[in-house]
């Protein structure tokens, strides 16, 4: 019958960076079918953040514990029968997960000399082995979804917070990250680019973002440089991140999750790559965006952030700011 509602379930990805990045499908999902539900399963920090954009109609926090984990989707799926579980993740446990859900439909995506049998449809990316370190996560994901008829397409205008003003000259600082510590520059440069940036811009406000598990980096950052840094790291929750990212003028950071949450909500963003692939997992929405690597660096990555010199970065960052300006805050440099 046409009310029938379809439910559509989808495992999010565990890290924040790869969970903003599904937002743009997740839109694309609800664009192409409106009539459908759309529960979110993810781990429980997530759920404030995701009150704040329209994507999604339920969210479910994954239990701690395995067991109980597969328990409670498994009553789950028996109360709300839905029809196709899509999976972000690419784990063994998620498949199981997916599996006790009991969705008819249990759908993912393959990496070459990967084998996911408890999955009805698998995307297969065997035919792109050539292509996966110069294509953008997001783009693998929009052919995935689209190969299921879930989706139409995506789009990459970035998401409007409700009430925030953006303030002038608030610069944010993510110098942690909580999944790689390759991907964190050291706190002397950092402590080096800020004192540069703030005497080409003296009336700059830095302020430093994490999470708790960046406390100790954002505290030595904060402690080292002769410019005052005001300090945020882990008295935030998902959600007033997002919010406080949304009201600076430029975020600057390592490849970190905060930096594609910063992108999401239109902000700004400086990112310094070293050993990252920003082709692969740069920012994908469409805000201004100034991507640097270290000079030499081939565009996928590979070599040390170290090698990114604070001068030079708090050159490019003062002309991004400047040419920003000019323009009218629309401007993306390459």
């Amino acid at each position: 019958s046409k009310n029938k509602v379809k439910k559509i379930w989808v495992r999010m990805p565990n890290w924040l960076g790869d969970f903003v990045m599904a937002f743009p499908h997740l839109r694309a999902i609800k664009a192409h079918q409106p009539e459908a539900q759309l529960t979110l399963i993810a781990k429980p920090q997530f759920k404030d953040l995701i009150e704040l954009f329209p994507i999604a109609d339920e969210f479910v926090p994954l239990q701690k514990g395995t067991i109980r984990s597969f328990r409670e989707l498994s009553a789950l799926g028996r109360d709300e029968k839905p029809e196709c579980h899509v999976l972000f993740t690419n784990s063994v446990r998620g498949d199981l997960e997916a599996w006790f859900g009991g969705a008819d439909r249990r759908v993912g995506m393959v990496y070459p000399g990967r084998y996911r049998p408890l999955l009805t449809g698998v995307y297969r990316l065997d035919a792109f082995q050539d292509e996966l370190d110069v294509t953008h996560q997001t783009s693998l994901l929009e052919d995935f979804l689209k190969s299921f008829d879930l989706i139409d397409s995506v789009e990459a205008t970035p998401f409007d917070l409700e009430g925030i003003e953006r303030i002038e000259n608030r610069v944010g600082l993510i110098a942690g990250s909580s999944n790689n510590a390759q991907k964190c520059w050291a706190v002397e440069n950092w402590c080096r680019m800020i004192d540069v940036l703030s005497r080409k811009l003296p009336d700059v406000e830095f302020v430093l973002f994490g999470t708790e598990n960046d406390r100790e980096i954002s505290a030595a950052v904060a402690n080292g440089c002769s410019t005052t840094v005001r300090d945020r790291t882990g008295k935030t929750n998902m959600s007033e991140l997002a919010k406080e990212l949304a009201a600076c003028s430029l975020v600057v950071g390592n490849d970190t999750g905060g930096m594609h949450l910063a992108n999401a909500v239109g902000a700004s963003v400086g990112v310094l790559f070293g050993p990252t692939n920003p082709m692969v997992t740069g920012p994908f929405f469409d805000a201004p965006k100034l991507c640097l690597q270290p000079d030499g660096c081939p565009p996928e990555g590979g070599h040390s952030i170290q090698l990114l010199q604070p001068e030079t970065v708090a050159e490019r960052l003062s002309d991004f700011l400047e040419t920003e300006a000019k323009n009218g805050r629309r401007a993306d440099v390459d």
